[in-house]
């Protein structure tokens, strides 16, 4: 016995997954009726020239013009057509679509279909359709596709799980623009379907008559093979690699760091030596770590040894109520920042207050008894910050106290 797939010439068994190739590129100067039969509204028309079909729409409310293909098709399939629409204006729509048929008469049962539907003023949108068992169409949203106005390419993938409609440019290199897919409502995986292209005029009349080009449509009707890749199984060998090609690769920034001062190695992660702060960056940014210049990593808080600074009282105290400058303005954009404080007035009678000042503007305040045996010890969790390139002022409001004021910080931006 001899399987029928086998070629004794070739000795190996043909396995075919497309089981049928159809498709009309409109080259005669007539519709062909061994592929399409048609049905014309009052005022629609079509004409065949070119290698272009025309359907025009016509303005009669609520007529449709039609053609049918002679050809079925069974799932999956897919449909691919080149249309141009001379306008899209309200009240009418085209609809590209795969209708299911009775499998005697093979008229369109309406109970399965899935298809593209051009309405609206916007070339650049469409809608996708699904229906199954006579249900109302599920329609989607109004989506974007390329342009109706240009030539564009639009296709309608069924499966047995899925439905997939896409759309690109016609004859450029560029891959499918936009694709959608649907789940509820797809047709029947097992009815059969013929390809219906179809102009519907709404109940108001449209404005104008428009004109549907179309430069082709294709049909490939196919079976799904089941294939095991017996390559690709976590190989390192470039032969045993499932090939893929990377469309659009992002751009990539090559990975590397500073060269560091023994071996002159790249890492990609290592603390910066700085003798001054280095400039702020805008938030979101990312920062070095810091180290010192022989490469201790800096983990005080807030800055590194070289922006610190401190202020120690004059010998005697201050015993009048002018400002103390304790910190003298920065450069332009850097600010003063007050970290740690002690006081202590000495004088026997006279208590004060003492207020820390941004310029002029008092930024914090301390009451001082008389006669205080111990200074006031003050951490700031949050340093007192003050304005850029402004002095940081201390003051006692009352003449004739005594007191000794110790004061540490860093300025940074």
């Amino acid at each position: 016995m001899t399987a029928g797939a086998y070629d004794p010439v070739e000795d190996m068994l043909k396995v075919k997954s497309v089981q049928r190739k159809w498709r009309d590129s409109f080259t005669g100067s007539d519709l062909n009726p061994g592929k399409w039969t048609s049905e014309i509204g009052p005022g629609a028309s079509l004409s065949v020239g070119g290698g272009v079909l025309t359907m025009a729409s016509g303005t009669a409310a609520g007529t449709e013009a039609s053609i049918l293909s002679t050809e079925t098709f069974t799932v999956p399939f897919r449909l691919s057509i080149g249309l141009t629409l001379s306008q899209r204006i309200a009240n009418q729509g085209f609809h590209v679509e795969c209708v299911s048929v009775d499998r005697t008469s093979g008229l369109p049962d309406g109970l399965h279909m899935l298809g593209l539907l051009f309405d609206g003023t916007n070339a650049a949108q469409a809608k996708y359709e699904v229906q199954n068992g006579g249900l109302a169409r599920l329609a989607s949203a109004a989506s974007g596709f390329p342009s109706t106005a240009a030539n564009g390419v639009y296709e309608i993938e069924p499966f047995a799980d899925e439905a997939w409609f896409h759309g690109g440019t016609l004859d450029a290199t560029t891959g499918r623009a936009n694709s959608y897919r649907r789940h509820q409502q797809i047709p029947d995986p097992n009815a059969l379907y013929k390809v219906r292209l179809r102009w519907l005029n709404g109940v108001t009349p449209p404005a104008s008559s428009t004109n549907a080009l179309v430069q082709y449509i294709a049909v490939q009707d196919y079976a799904e093979l089941t294939a095991e890749i017996t390559a690709g199984r976590g190989q390192s060998v470039a032969g045993q690699s499932v090939a893929v090609n990377v469309v659009s690769p992002p751009s990539v920034t090559p990975v590397g760091g500073q060269a560091r001062n023994t071996n002159g190695a790249l890492p990609v992660l290592a603390a910066t030596g700085y003798s001054a702060n280095p400039a702020a960056v805008t938030t979101a940014r990312g920062v070095d770590l810091l180290a010192t210049l022989i490469g201790a990593l800096v983990s005080k808080p807030f800055s590194i040894p070289e922006a610190d600074w401190q202020y120690a009282g004059a010998a005697g105290g201050i015993t009048g109520t002018a400002d103390v400058v304790i910190k003298a303005a920065a450069a332009a954009g850097i600010r003063n920042y007050l970290t740690s404080l002690d006081v202590r007035n000495a004088h026997a009678t006279v208590a004060t207050e003492v207020v820390i000042k941004d310029g002029a503007t008092v930024i914090w305040r301390q009451a001082l008894a008389a006669a205080m045996a111990a200074p006031v010890e003050i951490v700031f969790p949050t340093p007192l910050r003050g304005t850029a390139a402004t002095a940081m002022n201390l003051a006692c409001l009352t003449t004739g106290a005594q007191v000794y004021v110790n004061a540490q910080g860093y300025a940074a931006p």
